[in-house]
């Protein structure tokens, strides 16, 4: 039966991605429609067609490798001397079709943000731990104390205490905590701790420790605040990506990082566990999507739009065929860290 489920599972899980990879291809399939750019073919997935149908001289496919998809437009990469052919069309028209396709996959993020907060809430963070006679002990700060403020920071989710954190020195903290009905604001000078109870320290520390609990929200003030979600959400992103790329750089790959495999095994997993999960799950993923692909890479939606930002500095495109031998090696270079990170997903699932 636990094996069942498990199939059920990661098909429902790859169906998903499907979607959202969709999504992603649907903004540049729908904005070239608007912007009368030619289309040559939609897919979902990649490798051998499943099923393919022909609408308004359009090719529609589905296809058996659900790691992405594309929309092919008319001379794309190619020198053609054609007035309907995609790069003899205005650079304005060209870049927004294809900063579409991120822009659609943070919209998509935004309407589950806006799902998760009005139908379950958040988490927040909560003092669960005042450390005998540390600095935050001596303020007066409490168990049961919500952070609403840290070191500058507005909390209303958990997530924001990342960007708390990275703003912390050595020195001082700055905290506000909500106890009942009021919000109480602190100064706390840090303390230095070698040890506390069975904790190894060695630093300074205001003397207190936090765990998440939830919380919820009014459907207006849950749209609202799914505008700082979506934001505190893409800038997290933003910053594991670039310690990703750090890390490639520097021959290491940090911790935690998922490929396919591993996305797909948490997908799976919120679908037999948890659905508050999985709607989160199915906002970061759209988040980690258009982050991902406006990178400035050859064969990215990023990569793209730095040649088009190349033709309007110099007034000239750089030649189509040089052009698209960059982004075939891109994709190469891509499908290679994919294979990458799917195998060591591999790894992990029988290698324990």
């Amino acid at each position: 039966m636990d094996t069942f489920l498990s199939i059920i599972s990661i098909i429902g899980a790859l169906v998903i991605l499907g979607i959202i990879i969709m999504v992603h291809e649907l903004g540049h399939y729908s904005i070239g429609r608007l912007c009368k750019i030619r289309i040559l073919e939609f897919s979902v997935g990649f490798g051998p067609k499943i099923k393919s149908w022909v609408k308004n001289g359009i090719i529609y496919s589905i296809r058996w490798i659900w790691l992405g998809g594309f929309t092919k437009f008319y001379g794309e990469d190619d020198e053609l001397d054609d007035t309907e052919a995609f790069n003899k069309q205005p650079a304005g028209r060209r870049a927004l079709t294809i900063a579409a396709g991120p822009a659609f996959n943070i919209v998509f993020a935004f309407l589950f943000a806006v799902l998760v907060l009005s139908a379950f809430g958040e988490f927040v963070p909560v003092v669960n731990e005042v450390w005998e006679g540390g600095p935050a002990q001596e303020a007066g700060i409490r168990e049961g104390d919500i952070i609403v403020e840290m070191n500058g920071v507005d909390i209303d989710f958990m997530m924001e205490t990342a960007a708390a954190g990275r703003k912390a020195n050595e020195q001082s903290m700055t905290i506000t905590v909500l106890r009942g009905e009021q919000e109480i604001s602190y100064d706390l000078e840090k303390q230095y701790f070698e040890t506390y109870g069975e904790l190894q320290i060695g630093r300074n520390m205001a003397g207190f420790s936090y765990t998440h609990e939830p919380t919820t929200f009014g459907f207006f003030e849950a749209i609202a605040l799914s505008f700082k979600w979506t934001f505190s959400a893409f800038r997290e992103t933003v910053i594991g990506f670039l310690a990703l790329f750090s890390g490639l750089f520097a021959g290491a790959v940090p911790e935690g990082v998922k490929g396919i495999g591993g996305i797909v095994e948490e997908l799976g997993y919120a679908l037999r566990q948890n659905f508050m999960y999985l709607l989160q799950l199915c906002a970061v993923i759209n988040i980690s999507l258009a982050v991902f692909n406006i990178a400035p890479l050859p064969a990215l939606d990023g990569g793209r739009l730095v040649f088009i930002g190349i033709e309007k500095v110099f007034r000239k495109p750089v030649p189509r065929k040089v052009e698209g031998v960059i982004h075939f090696v891109g994709i190469i270079l891509l499908f290679g860290l994919m294979g990458f990170f799917l195998f060591r997903d591999a790894v992990g699932w029988f290698g324990g």
